[in-house]
């Protein structure tokens, strides 16, 4: 017995299958929207650290990868195919693992005081707060959001797997006894062959064909 059990079937008023298919149809829209947001002209500004367009053309190659796996993985949900759901968990634990050491490295880099600019000649000003607890808060939020998403798509393809193991059996069934009664013919008829050159043998019928070896 497994320590984590598969969720069921049905949660509530949705069935996991509709669930896990509005998760990945909301991954493939973060995958487009990330690539739609990267430039790689210029460094961008997240929550007052700078962030090189090297990283953004890496993360941005990274989210257009996901495009096929999240359509893959949409088409294995229609379809209940297993096999396309575990190579869309391994994608998963990717993009946990990227944006999760994304807001660490943000929260850790990010400084509780900076300076605003003034504008139409204003002074500068500076402004503190706690973006550090802020990124922990949406990291703890992301790891947890991904982290169920994750635990639905496993479970989903946990239960197509059994699903497809029984059919299975259920199609086995009929040839194994197809199998069964054929064997049980052919031993019945050897049998009766048999008893027929037993009988004649007895009788010692003219023209019998018979032989010691069916005796």
């Amino acid at each position: 017995m497994s320590l984590i059990q598969p969720a069921s079937a049905v949660l509530g008023p949705i069935s996991l299958t509709a669930l896990v298919g509005f998760l990945v149809l909301a991954h493939l829209a973060f995958c487009i929207f990330m690539l739609a947001s990267v430039r790689s002209d210029q460094s961008m500004t997240i929550g007052h650290v700078e962030v090189s367009n090297t990283l953004q053309c890496a993360f941005g190659a990274f989210c257009l990868i996901g495009i096929p796996i999240t359509i893959h993985a949409f088409i294995g949900t229609v379809f209940r195919a297993p096999g396309h759901l575990y190579s869309y968990l391994w994608y998963q634990f990717l993009t946990l693992v990227a944006v999760g050491g994304f807001c660490l490295s943000l929260a850790l880099n990010q400084k509780s005081c900076f300076t605003r600019e003034g504008k139409n000649g204003d002074l500068a000003t500076l402004v503190c707060g706690l973006p550090n607890i802020t990124s922990m808060v949406f990291l703890a939020v992301f790891l947890l959001s991904m982290s169920t998403a994750m635990y639905f798509v496993w479970s989903l393809s946990e239960n197509f797997k059994r699903r497809l193991e029984t059919d299975l059996f259920r199609y086995q069934e009929p040839l194994q006894l197809k199998a069964q009664m054929g064997e049980e013919a052919a031993a019945q008829a050897a049998r009766d062959a048999r008893a027929a050159a037993a009988a004649a043998h007895q009788m010692s019928v003219p023209g019998a064909l018979w032989s010691p070896s069916a005796l």
